[in-house]
């Protein structure tokens, strides 16, 4: 017999580790390629594609081949959360960890481009389950909706599934840029070196695969249904569209700024090593703001307060980017960037989790498709404009105008009224009287 989620419940210890577990893998798995995806193409197309001595094919497939990881999620993430809503959350973790490990040993693999590719889309693709899936466990069992003391519980459970994908980002790209350097000292070996990692990854993936199985309960299934939860006859409660918009575009801005990194140390030859340093800093900038915005000194309600604030500090950060060259500069504007989106991201989505009339699961699948939406429109458009000459910086000052834009439409943030608490009551007193 299935036990509903809905209601008082707060998650073990043991649950909530192996759900960091699960979005650090994940978030590791997509940061180690960063900073050899460039080599990756080099080494898979510039032997056999007279194209590739023009220097624009390597920004092309370094910005597509980001963007493909990311656009996969745009068309599956909402099914994970519906099957998730139907199945419950741990099949669906499960699957998409495993899939995750198969899929980054192929990309590691690959014999060409094509392949590449196809292996990086079903990467994004299983991908997608994690996180969202990971985050509609949090909303479902901390505490309820109609609580002051709930609510804080699942913006803070929000806030270290999101430090957890960065400590994984953290990790990746450093480990991408080590793979890169021995890749350069061993370019002779039979084996790619930067095989090892994406390995590794998987391994890390198979035994999130495996904690999850075990520590997470198996009985529990959402306890409102979709149609419990319909409030009219829209699907999308006032301000939730808007919502859903800001994160599409943070996620633009992120992608853009993430491939435009990429290609700026490539034009400044820097080297990986220097650019795993980048991404680094990027992820102790957002490791930091997020343990101040989610600890219990600054409440939900407040934190809401922050977005456009963020949105407007990280404009100005992408448009310094082009303008600096300096390894200290650069640490300095990257954080910049690095720390507002890191405020961004995170307090949107506990945002629309608050608001919703769906369940959870469907809703974070919505939310997750519209981030990666965002990542690939930014990403692509970064390799784009990179690959045109005289164009490199357009990338990042396109991206800062897009930011600028966000601060102004997210000074009207929609409150939680007290219509949409009365509701989120009701399903919660329906879903246990049933």
């Amino acid at each position: 017999m299935s036990v509903s989620m809905q209601g008082p419940l707060a998650v073990s210890r043991w649950s909530l580790g192996v759900l960091l577990a699960s979005a650090f893998v994940v978030a590791l798995g997509y940061g180690i390629v960063l900073p050899v995806l460039p080599m990756m193409v080099e080494r898979l197309a510039g032997s056999a594609d007279p194209t590739f001595a023009d220097p624009t094919f390597n920004a092309r497939h370094t910005g597509f081949l980001t963007a493909a990881y990311v656009t996969a999620p745009v068309a599956v993430a909402f099914l994970w959360g519906r099957w998730s809503d139907s199945i419950g959350r741990r099949p669906v973790l499960v699957a998409g960890l495993l899939g995750f490990a198969v899929t980054l040993a192929v990309s590691a693999l690959a014999p060409g481009l094509l392949v590449l590719y196809v292996g990086r889309i079903l990467n994004g693709g299983f991908a997608a389950a994690v996180v969202p899936t990971a985050l509609a466990f949090i909303a479902d069992t901390e505490g309820g909706a109609d609580t002051e003391a709930g609510d804080d519980r699942r913006t803070r459970g929000f806030g270290w599934i999101s430090m957890a994908s960065i400590a994984g980002f953290l990790v990746g790209p450093m480990l991408g840029g080590l793979a890169a350097e021995l890749e350069f000292d061993l370019g002779a070996a039979a084996a790619p070196p930067q095989a090892v990692p994406f390995f590794l990854a998987s391994g890390l993936a198979v035994a999130a695969a495996l904690g999850v199985w075990f520590a997470l309960p198996g009985n529990l299934l959402p306890g409102a249904s979709v149609e419990a939860r319909n409030r009219g006859p829209s699907m999308f409660v006032p301000g939730e569209l808007r919502l859903l918009a800001l994160a599409a575009v943070a996620a633009a801005g992120l992608g853009a700024f993430e491939v435009g990194l990429t290609l700026r140390n490539v034009e400044l030859a820097m080297g990986p090593a220097t650019l795993g340093l980048m991404f680094a800093t990027c992820s102790v900038a957002m490791f930091v703001v997020q343990g101040l915005v989610f600890s219990p000194l600054v409440k939900p309600a407040a934190a809401r307060l922050l977005v456009a604030p963020a949105f407007l500090v990280m404009a100005i950060g992408l448009a310094v980017l082009p303008t600096i060259a300096g390894l200290g500069k650069m640490l300095f504007a990257v954080s910049v960037v690095a720390a507002s989106a890191g405020v961004i991201s995170p307090l949107l989505a506990y945002w629309v989790s608050r608001i919703t009339a769906r369940s959870q699961g469907m809703e974070l699948g919505i939310q997750s498709a519209a981030v990666s939406l965002g990542l690939s429109v930014g990403s692509a458009a970064a390799g784009l404009l990179f690959g045109f000459r005289g164009l490199e910086g357009a990338a990042f000052l396109a991206a800062a105008a897009v930011m600028g834009l966000a601060a102004i439409a997210s000074l009207k943030l929609p409150r939680l009224t007290a219509s949409v608490t009365a509701n989120l009551r009701a399903v919660s007193a329906r879903s246990v009287s049933e």
